[in-house]
């Protein structure tokens, strides 16, 4: 075969191709949707939102969506109210060839479970914060304290960042993160910690230069504490510069 004779062969292919593919777009946009599909990314964490939650709060803004057109779709609208859901992040909507409306999230990480002003919250690995979920429980280091600022859900008072400031260091920092069990704020306004081993406190001070707190702390913990004993001290203090300074306990 000649080779002009090849060359139109493959256009009008394409241009075939191309017909059957406008056709088909027509028609589906014409066509009812579907149903809608979610996916979930849920990574190591536990569920703490499901699927027909996701559907219920994009029917409650879009409550004819099942019985629309694929045409009369809005994606961005779809999106708006995934976000609402107060767990997911990176939604994303689009509809499939068969119809249905395709929404794609990532469930948020807590990070630190907070106790404030007789509400329980979760930190997000982002620093933002969400509701804790009847549907999973996280098992995540615990936040809370003696609070004199209101509590604020829609963004972070002061006392709220310095406890975060201390839950992502700690989320990123595996080695330091296995020593610590609680974070709390202090009747003076210091942050304060629970270690996972031994009964005496831990004072962070403020939430500033704590790769050299802790690197002080493990130090101690290895090299001090056990020629003192683990039962010798009440307090351990890191609030001074570059220090570590004890508080005996009291023998009764």
């Amino acid at each position: 075969m000649k080779r002009p004779y090849k060359i139109m062969l493959i256009l009008l292919g394409t241009i075939a191709v191309a017909v059957l593919v406008i056709v088909a777009n027509v028609s589906r946009s014409r066509s009812q949707v579907r149903g809608v599909e979610v996916s979930i990314r849920y990574g190591k964490t536990p569920m703490l939102v499901d699927e027909q939650t996701v559907v219920d709060s994009i029917l409650k803004t879009v409550p004819r969506l099942q019985a629309m057109l694929v045409k009369d779709v809005d994606c961005d609208v779809v999106t708006e109210a995934v976000t609402h859901v107060p767990y997911l992040k990176e939604v994303s909507t689009s509809v499939s060839v068969s119809g249905k409306v395709v929404v794609r999230a990532t469930q948020r990480r807590p990070i630190a479970r907070l106790f404030y002003a007789g509400k329980e919250l979760y930190f997000d690995a982002e620093g933002g914060i969400m509701p804790v979920s009847h549907l999973g429980d996280c098992d995540v280091l615990v936040a809370g304290g003696a609070f004199t600022e209101p509590l604020r859900e829609d963004s972070l008072n002061s006392q709220m960042t310095a406890l975060l400031m201390v839950a992502d260091f700690l989320d990123g920092e595996q080695k330091y993160s296995g020593l610590i069990d609680q974070i709390y704020i202090g009747s003076d306004g210091d942050i304060m910690m629970v270690p996972k081993l031994g009964d005496q406190s831990i004072e962070l001070g403020a939430a500033e230069d704590l790769d050299a707190k802790f690197s002080n702390l493990m130090t101690f913990y290895r090299k001090g504490m056990p020629r003192a004993g683990w039962d010798t001290y009440s307090k351990i203090s890191l609030k001074f510069n570059n220090q570590v300074v004890c508080t005996k306990k009291i023998n009764k």
